[in-house]
C-alpha cells in the first residue's frame, strides 16, 4: 500500500498482537504507515514468500460493534472487486483485539508524495493517470461502491511498472441499497477534495460525488494545488460549498482548454450538472487528447487549402483571407472580366457574413439579482450589473466554460456576510442561443435580499434576522438619504427580520417578512424614518 515509512517506531504492542492474530505463517517486520484511524505494517508471508501490506484498525479508538461490522463488510466487498488499478484485498481478519485485512506491498510513492517532490505533473501525464483511475472508479460504481475519500494519498504509483493504483475504500459505502452503518449528518472525507453534498453531511452519496472528488484530484495534478485551500477545515469546505470551481488553465496557461472545462464540468455544485458516470469523463478526456495539445474539443479541423500562404481581399467594407493561389486566379480573371468578378466577390462576402452572423453562437446571460455580479466567460472577466442582461458572441464549434459569482460584503476580518451565490455552465458545443440566468431561485436555500432605504439623519447598522439561530450583523452601515442599498443575501424564513440600530442604540425593526419578500428577485424593499425607532435598550430596560 505504501512505500517507504514515514514513521519508523514500531507500536511494540501492536505488533505482538497482530503477530498473534496472523499466527507462525506471518511475519511482522514494522510499521510503515499511519493515520487517523488505521495504521499499516509490512508483512512477510513465510508460506507464499510474498510480502504484504496489513491495515490494523486502532484498538486506541472505540469502535462500536457495528462501525466494526462495516469495516469488515465493506472490506469484503472491495476484495470483490476484479480491476487492474484497484490494489486488492487478499483477506479479512481478526483476534487478539485487532480488526485488519491484508494487501500486496507495492513498491512506489503515492501522487500526493509526487506532487510534493516535483511539483504539477505534465498535463498528458495526468490524463494518462486520470484515465487509468477513472477505469477503476467505474468499475467500483458498477458493482455498488463509491470510495468517498478520492485523493492523491490514496492514489499509488507502482515504481515498478508504473501503474495506477486507487487504494484505501476503508470508508467505502455501499450503493445497491446495503444496510450501512453511516449514521446521516455525519462527514467523512477530506476536506479539499470533498463533494459539496458530502460537505453537508448527506447520507445518499452516490457515485457523482466521487466524480466530484475526482475534478479536484485531477485539478492538483496539473497546477500542484489543490482547488480550494484555506486556514481551516470549515473554511475549506465551505469553498466547496459555495464558490465556483476555479480554471486551471487560468492559474496555468499551458494547461489545455478542454482539460479545464472537463474539470469544471466534474467540479459543478448539483450532481445532475457533473458527468454523471467516470465513463463518461473517460470519454471527454479522450475526445480532448485526440483533439491536441491547446485545442477544446470540437474545435474547427484544418480545412483543404488552409496551409497555404493567404491575401487579405477587401470588399465591401469587409476583409476575407482567401489563398495565394485562389486570389491569383481572381486577379487573371478580374482582367477578363472585371464586373462579373467584382459581383461574384460581393456575393461571396455578404453571404459569408451571414453564415456567421447566423451560425455564431451567442450568450444571453440575465443578472436576476440585485448584486452586480462577476462573470467569467472562458477566462475572460466580465461585470455585469444588477438586474442587466449581457450579451457575448462565442467563437464558433469551440467549447463553454462560463462560471458567475457574487461578490459578497467583507467585514473588517475579511470574512463575507451573507450567503455565496454562484453558477457554473459548460457546454462542449455550443450552438445558437445559450440563455442562461444568474437567478436566487436556482439557491439550495431560500434567499432574500433586504433593500434598505435611510430616511433618517444618522448612518444605521443592519442584522437580518434579528433574534432568529441565523441572526447575522453585517457589519455594514447605511448612510443617511441612501435608497434601496443593497446588503446581501440571507436566509429567509416566515418570521424573518431585520433590525437597524443607531449609533445612539435606538432600535427599528422589520418583522415577520417571509410572505412578503418578491419571490421573482428574493427581495424586499424596507424604509426606516425616524418615527419607527423607540428608545435605546438599556432605557427600555430601565424604564
Amino acid at each position: 500500500m505504501t512505500g517507504a515509512a514515514e514513521r519508523p517506531e514500531l507500536d511494540h504492542e501492536i505488533q505482538s498482537r497482530l503477530s498473534l492474530a496472523l499466527g507462525p505463517k506471518y511475519g511482522v517486520r514494522r510499521l510503515i504507515g499511519r493515520g487517523g484511524f488505521a495504521e499499516v505494517y509490512e508483512v512477510w508471508d513465510e508460506e507464499l514468500h510474498r510480502r504484504l501490506a496489513i491495515k490494523v484498525l486502532r484498538p486506541g479508538i472505540a469502535w462500536t460493534e457495528g462501525m466494526l461490522a462495516r469495516f469488515k463488510q465493506e472490506a469484503r466487498a472491495v476484495a470483490r472487486l476484479t480491476h487492474p488499478n484497484i490494489l486488492p484485498i487478499h483477506f479479512v481478519g481478526e483476534g487478539h483485539g485487532l480488526v485488519y485485512y491484508a494487501m500486496p506491498y507495492i513498491e512506489g510513492q503515492s501522487l500526493a508524495q509526487m506532487i510534493r517532490h516535483a511539483g504539477a505533473l505534465p498535463w498528458k501525464t495526468a490524463a494518462g493517470y486520470a484515465i487509468s483511475l477513472l477505469g477503476a472508479l467505474e468499475h467500483a460504481h458498477e458493482r455498488g461502491l463509491v470510495h468517498r475519500d478520492l485523493k492523491p494519498d490514496n492514489i499509488m504509483i507502482d515504481a515498478t511498472t508504473g501503474r495506477v493504483l486507487l487504494v484505501d475504500f476503508g470508508i467505502a459505502k455501499r450503493l445497491d441499497g446495503g444496510k450501512s452503518e453511516t449514521q446521516a449528518g455525519f462527514v467523512v472525507g477530506t476536506p479539499q477534495y470533498m463533494s459539496p453534498e458530502q460537505a453537508l453531511g448527506q447520507a445518499d452519496l452516490d457515485a457523482r460525488s466521487d466524480i466530484y472528488s475526482f475534478g479536484a484530484v485531477l485539478f492538483q495534478m496539473v497546477t500542484g494545488m489543490p482547488p480550494f485551500d484555506g486556514d481551516s477545515s470549515q473554511e475549506i469546505v465551505g469553498k466547496h460549498i459555495a464558490e465556483p470551481p476555479p480554471i486551471a488553465s487560468v492559474r496555468d496557461a499551458g494547461i489545455p482548454r478542454w482539460m479545464s472545462d472537463v474539470i469544471v464540468h466534474c467540479m459543478a455544485k448539483k450532481p445532475a450538472a457533473r458527468f454523471q458516470s467516470a465513463d463518461r469523463v473517460i470519454e471527454a478526456l479522450n475526445q480532448g487528447l485526440a483533439a491536441g495539445g491547446g485545442k477544446t474539443p470540437g474545435t474547427d479541423r484544418a480545412v483543404a487549402g488552409a496551409d497555404q500562404p493567404t491575401e487579405i481581399m477587401t470588399t465591401g467594407g469587409q476583409a476575407v483571407a482567401v489563398p495565394r493561389s485562389v486570389s491569383q486566379r481572381r486577379s487573371w480573371n478580374r482582367l477578363r472580366s472585371p464586373l462579373g468578378v467584382l459581383v461574384l466577390v460581393l456575393l461571396l462576402a455578404g453571404a459569408a457574413g451571414s453564415v456567421l452572423r447566423l451560425t455564431r453562437p451567442t450568450l444571453i446571460f440575465s443578472n436576476r439579482l440585485v448584486h452586480p455580479i462577476r462573470l467569467v466567460v472562458n477566462g475572460n472577466e466580465h461585470q455585469v450589473a444588477a438586474s442587466s442582461e449581457f450579451r457575448l458572441r462565442l467563437p464558433r464549434r469551440q467549447g463553454l466554460t462560463a462560471q458567475w459569482y457574487m461578490e459578497r460584503i467583507k467585514r473588517s476580518d475579511g470574512s463575507a456576510v451573507g450567503a455565496g451565490l454562484q453558477g457554473t455552465l459548460v457546454e462542449d458545443l455550443p450552438q445558437g442561443r445559450i440563455e442562461w440566468a444568474a437567478d436566487v431561485n436556482d439557491a439550495a436555500d431560500v434567499l432574500f435580499a433586504p433593500l434598505i432605504t435611510n430616511m433618517t439623519d444618522t448612518p444605521l447598522r443592519l442584522t437580518v434576522n434579528a433574534g432568529l439561530a441565523d441572526a447575522e450583523d453585517c457589519t455594514c452601515t447605511v448612510p443617511p438619504g441612501a435608497t434601496r442599498a443593497v446588503i446581501g443575501y440571507y436566509p429567509l424564513f416566515t418570521n424573518s427580520t431585520v433590525e437597524a440600530r443607531t449609533p445612539e442604540g435606538r432600535v427599528a425593526r422589520f418583522k415577520d417578512l417571509g410572505p412578503k419578500v418578491d419571490p421573482r428577485i428574493g427581495a424586499i424593499g424596507l424604509r426606516f424614518e425616524p418615527k419607527d425607532f423607540g428608545w435605546p435598550d438599556e432605557l427600555q430596560r430601565r424604564y
